[in-house]
């Protein structure tokens, strides 16, 4: 009965000590990095400035830039596969979920997460400018 005593151990653990909000900036992390590599790939240089210019327009007309590997909706729904975990985390943020997809003129689950993904990598730019 040894082995059945570890079961009936608890551990305590003061909830009010933990810091949520400085945990949240570390989440997205990985997302960042693997879309500032990508928006680097498709301008072709490292150019600070130009990086910059790119993701001030990525912000002001999302639907109008392209990145390489971003371009088809195939390529979107790939993103959404890998990085699913993050992009749910960031639409629970935004409540993206909380809109009635026929209110967003979405009426397939594919395009909602396609969609969704967009707006996901949007949120993920601004989060790159800060």
């Amino acid at each position: 009965m040894k082995h059945l005593s570890k079961f009936f151990e608890y551990k305590e653990e003061n909830l009010d000590e933990l810091d949520i909000e400085s945990s949240k900036d570390t989440d997205y992390t990985d997302i960042k990095e693997e879309l500032t590599d990508m928006i680097k790939k498709s301008l072709k240089t490292e150019d600070q400035k130009v990086f910059d210019d790119f993701i001030e327009a990525c912000l002001k007309d999302p639907e109008d830039i392209q990145i390489e590997g971003l371009i088809n909706d195939s390529d979107v729904y790939e993103f959404y596969l890998k990085w699913r975990t993050e992009v749910d985390d960031l639409l629970s943020d935004i409540n993206y979920y909380d809109e009635i997809p026929s209110e967003i003129k979405v009426f397939s689950l594919y395009d909602y997460i396609i969609q969704g993904t967009k707006k996901a990598i949007s949120e993920t730019i601004s989060m790159i400018k800060d």
